[in-house]
């Protein structure tokens, strides 16, 4: 992956989904995922009723919903973990943690197929709280009180 979280590409792996989408989150920048984003993307969230399905109607919400942080001011953050294993020595799959305003609300895990990101879950299973926490916050610093 460059540096910008943008594949040079090579497949997408799911570390690199769980990096690319931190880092457009803590960015505010969608056009971070959309070259690797499948073109029928499915996008469920544990909250939501309805699955949102493709790479251009997700890019749009993810501007709608990064202008609605601008403007009330939320400090939303997203670190790369780990979710727990399977118990029989499996480390867990690559994941992101998302953050409000200090607290862990979810977490996202990432299906890639043919190279591209196929799916992303977001919900309370694995609850943020069992994953391995990386302190990885892409996009941002080293500055703990960076706000995006």
């Amino acid at each position: 992956m460059r540096d910008n979280g943008v594949m040079n590409g090579s497949a997408v792996t799911e570390h690199d989904a769980a990096v690319a989408w931190a880092l457009a989150y803590n960015t505010h920048d969608p056009s971070v995922l959309a070259p690797i984003l499948a073109d029928d993307v499915r996008v469920m969230s544990r909250w939501v009723v309805n699955d949102l399905v493709g790479r251009d109607p997700y890019l749009e919400y993810l501007r709608r919903k990064f202008a609605t942080f601008e403007r009330a001011g939320t400090l939303v953050r997203v670190e790369v973990a780990r979710a727990p294993g399977d118990g029989r020595g499996t480390s867990g799959r690559p994941c992101a943690l998302i953050e409000q305003d200090g607290t862990l609300l979810a977490t996202v895990l990432f299906d890639v197929l043919g190279g591209r990101i196929a799916q992303i879950s977001l919900g309370p299973h694995p609850s943020p709280e069992s994953c391995r926490r990386s302190g990885e916050f892409p996009g941002f610093d080293s500055e703990p009180d960076l706000v995006n």
